[in-house]
């Protein structure tokens, strides 16, 4: 039994996310990508609902509809990595991903982790090198529950991806947040006019500009894919929920409405 079904799925609700939720975003967008987890699932949804700590439960998402649970299980690389990929009906140079997460009570952050994001055909992550049509834009949480971006692009500082934190936001557990990031890409490979834009309950609160994604025009170098992606790390001990004793231990979260769109 997985671990996740231990804990409570009694949840509390922000105002305005009913089940109808997905379909509620703003006047002058439109949606190309909508998994909510309680009609037909997708296989995006249905690859997500057999990794090994994630599952499809109900009564657990918002307004008590279904969701999918991740265990976060410690161990020494951080947690368990739940990853899968949506490839969007059509690529575009911006989309918005919107999704919701509900972190569950006295959640352990310890150094943070990743959250989900947009990429291209071939998404660069994990500090591998940059490639003209390889770029990603993703989220992060980190201690305390504070939250940030995570970008890969071509005129990045290091072997990792850029950072900004939200200086005025941090997740609370036991509670949904609604979180959405618009990804403008560069308009033109010598420009860079690209951008992240992070709201968390309609509020912005990171905004990346001056970015240039991509080296090469292609269909492969646009937004391709919506990453769900989701660990403790890093890839290190120090990253790890742990017990007061030092064993590993495992945390969880519930995650629901997850809307791709085009913003006009």
């Amino acid at each position: 039994m997985k671990k996740i079904m231990l804990y409570a799925t009694t949840a509390i609700f922000l105002s305005g996310w009913g089940t109808d939720a997905v379909a509620s975003e703003k006047p002058g967008s439109a949606e190309i990508f909508v998994e909510n987890f309680d009609a037909k699932l997708s296989e995006f949804a249905q690859s997500l609902a057999k990794k090994r700590y994630a599952a499809l439960v109900s009564n657990s998402g918002v307004q008590g509809s279904n969701a999918i649970a991740v265990t976060y299980q410690g161990f020494e690389q951080g947690s368990y990595r739940v990853y899968a990929a949506a490839k969007l009906p059509e690529a575009a140079l911006q989309y918005q991903l919107s999704f919701a997460v509900r972190f569950c009570d006295n959640f352990d952050f310890v150094r943070g982790g990743k959250l989900h994001g947009l990429g291209p055909e071939n998404p660069i992550t994990g500090g591998n090198p940059i490639t003209a049509e390889g770029w990603s834009a993703r989220l992060m949480f980190g201690p305390e529950g504070t939250l940030r971006t995570y970008v890969y692009h071509q005129d990045m500082k290091g072997k990792f991806g850029d950072v900004k934190v939200a200086q005025t936001f941090r997740f609370t557990p036991g509670i949904y947040h609604k979180v959405q990031m618009l990804v403008r890409l560069n308009s033109e490979v010598h420009l860079a006019d690209g951008k992240v834009v992070v709201s968390v309950d309609d509020v912005e609160v990171i905004h990346h500009d001056k970015l240039r994604f991509r080296a090469k025009d292609t269909p492969a170098s646009l937004i391709n894919k919506m990453l769900f992606i989701t660990f403790h790390g890093g890839a290190t001990p120090d990253w790890a929920p742990r017990t007061e004793d030092g064993s590993y231990k495992a945390e969880c979260a519930y995650f629901d409405n997850f809307v791709v769109s085009k913003v006009i």
